[in-house]
């Protein structure tokens, strides 16, 4: 029989492995995202070319990749945050680990599906790309919601106040994401598809994270900068 002090040398090793292994599949995913833009090949004469026009497709693409290259990071940062509080693991945390990355590693099929669709099919090319940010989200609250409210053993006991407040930041960005993706689809049948409107209701994003910070704003503890 093993001395207990092996037991938890050798847990925490294979959470360390858990760990290692989500940030392998975090770096893979954004690396994968800059491999769906291809520079356009350019003419040998630019004269009586819109240069604008000529790189409009590129400058979308390459803006779709910059704001998935930023939440992908956010959400290894919060997942980086998450793991801090864990102290073992079973296999329900396996699965909502498994859970958040396989909606991570989505994303550069959601960002080709974007850019395929953007011209000719606005009302997939936002559905889609806002549903993975929905998923994502959603499997990041499941994940926090399980390892810091229904089986609070699997965490440490101490920095109550800090785990409080990162699992209501989960819960808001989930319900935010939540509302805006009601929001657009409303929009979408409400104006049978029209691309400004559907443009103008992704505006419900920003609107709806300002009332989720100044709501965490009275839960963020003084330790957290």
């Amino acid at each position: 029989m093993s001395p207990p002090a092996n037991e938890s040398l050798h847990k925490e090793f294979e959470l360390e492995r858990m760990i290692l292994f989500s940030d392998a599949v975090f770096a893979i995913a954004i690396t994968l995202l800059i491999l769906e833009i291809k520079f356009p090949e350019l003419p040998e004469n630019f004269k009586g070319i819109n240069i604008f026009k000529f790189l409009k497709p590129t400058l979308i693409h390459f803006l779709a990749f910059v704001i998935s290259f930023f939440f992908i990071g956010m959400s290894w940062s919060r997942h980086l945050t998450l793991c801090k509080y864990l102290k073992q693991y079973n296999n329900k945390v396996i699965f909502f680990n498994l859970l958040l990355l396989f909606f991570i590693v989505t994303f550069p099929f959601s960002i080709s599906a974007f850019i395929e669709n953007v011209n000719s099919n606005l009302v997939v090319a936002i559905l889609v790309y806002v549903s993975n940010i929905f998923f994502v989200l959603l499997s990041q609250f499941l994940f926090a919601h399980y390892i810091l409210k229904t089986n609070t053993a699997l965490s440490i006991s101490s920095r109550q106040d800090e785990k409080q407040y990162f699992y209501l930041r989960s819960k808001y960005s989930f319900a935010m994401i939540f509302a805006t993706l009601i929001v657009v689809i409303a929009v979408i049948i409400l104006s049978n598809g029209d691309k400004f409107a559907i443009a103008i209701s992704l505006y419900a994003l920003p609107f709806f994270a300002i009332i989720s910070r100044r709501r965490l704003k009275r839960y963020k503890p003084k330790t957290i900068n």
